[in-house]
């Protein structure tokens, strides 16, 4: 019998379709057996990968950790294990970037197995009854969130723990103005804009409070499809579940960011990495490819509760109607994402930008010199790691 081991992260979407897919493994191959284990959020956007690459043969891993991952050996380089025509047809598939995010360095680290980027999500149904249209403007949004204010509940609201908070800073610099980075992983950040961007957190945060400094995606979207509390959330990493029948007792609606244009989403998304420690590495490649392919993608890894990053998956009008069109609605908004650079030490980079940001809403930091805090912070980091 071999035994993997693998590591995946806290929700419904993360870990319904690795158990499932991997007991149909197991069905069909019964002298493997792929164990799975779940960590955070926050370990899954802050932590480390040496432990978990001694730890595990597969790792669901995000994609500013791919420098990390070249520079250190910690995983298998998958273009050296799977066929050139295998995954020039994944690189076809691919909704967005969510394939390209995973090379870097000349080496495929990670196989796309999980497609997302920051969008808005709301209760349709408490739109229609109260006969409003959705905000199409950051103004539109600060003005319901002032209309349904604390003495509704606060019915406007967005996750504002630290890395969901730095992607919503990201998002709407991208969808406003231009990329924060630019394709060389430079900093492409104008003070007066971030300014005015950080303004725009502002504001909100003004409205809805330091409790959600400490709230991730999940937290806030299983109070809006439980409860009438909430009903709109101008930026969240979106997930296909919440739109699903029978998944909660009010299904979701997700869509596109608030604003006039489609693009600069902050580009989300999982992929399965093989660890250079593991015992079974071809047999880990294996599973994997089996994962990432277009027929499971579109089959039982969606079906069982993923979200693929396939985008044969994505045109299926089987999983349109089982998401409440989740994929139509914010396919375009995930294919003109922005990717976050991905050299060793963003990661480093983002901790603490993102902390220094939430500093700026408490008001214990002013917006300029965070912002300068920032150029320096990541100046330091890109060059003193990286030449």
């Amino acid at each position: 019998m071999k035994l993997l081991k693998g590591i995946t992260w806290n929700h419904t979407r993360g870990y319904a379709p690795l158990a499932v897919t991997s007991k149909v493994w197991n069905d069909f191959q019964p002298d493997v057996d792929i164990q799975w284990n779940i960590r955070s959020l926050w370990s899954f956007g802050e932590e480390g990968l040496e432990q978990l690459a001694q730890e595990y043969d597969l790792i669901l891993v995000d994609h500013p950790f791919m420098g990390t991952a070249a520079k250190s050996g910690l995983f298998v380089p998958l273009d050296e294990h799977v066929p050139a025509e295998e995954l020039a047809q994944l690189r076809n598939q691919s909704v967005g970037q969510s394939f390209a995010s995973y090379e870097y360095d000349g080496h495929l680290w990670a196989l796309a197995v999980d497609a997302a980027a920051q969008v808005s999500v709301a209760r349709m149904d408490w739109f229609e009854r109260e006969n409003r249209p959705l905000p199409k403007s950051w103004e539109d949004v600060i003005a319901l969130a002032k209309e349904t204010g604390r003495a509704a509940f606060g019915r406007v609201a967005m996750p504002m723990a630290p890395m969901g908070l730095l992607g919503a800073f990201f998002s709407l610099y991208a969808n406003q103005f231009e990329p924060p980075f630019t394709q060389e992983e430079e900093w492409n950040i104008d003070a007066e804009t971030a300014g005015f961007v950080l303004s725009q957190l502002t504001s909100l945060y003004a409205l809805i409070g330091a409790d959600y400094l400490k709230k991730y995606p999940v937290e806030l979207l299983n109070r809006m499809a439980q409860t009438d509390d909430l009903v709109y959330m101008p930026i969240t990493y979106g997930y296909a579940n919440y739109g699903m029948a029978g998944y909660a007792k009010h299904p979701l609606t997700f869509g596109p960011l608030p604003g006039t244009r489609p693009d600069g989403a902050t580009l989300g998304g999982v992929g399965i990495a093989v660890s250079t420690f593991s015992k079974h590495i071809e047999t880990a490649v294996a599973y994997s490819r089996r994962l990432a392919g277009a027929e499971c993608q579109s089959t039982l890894y969606a079906m069982s509760g993923g979200q693929p990053a396939n985008r044969l998956a994505w045109e299926s009008p089987v999983l349109n109607q089982l998401t409440n069109n989740f994929y139509q609605n914010t396919r375009e908004t995930v294919e003109k994402a922005f990717m976050r650079p991905r050299f060793d030490g963003f990661h480093h980079f983002q901790t603490e930008a993102a902390w220094l940001l939430q500093q700026c809403l408490l008001g214990t930091i002013q917006a300029d010199a965070v912002i300068r805090q920032w150029k320096t912070l990541y100046t330091s980091v890109r060059y003193a790691i990286n030449h």
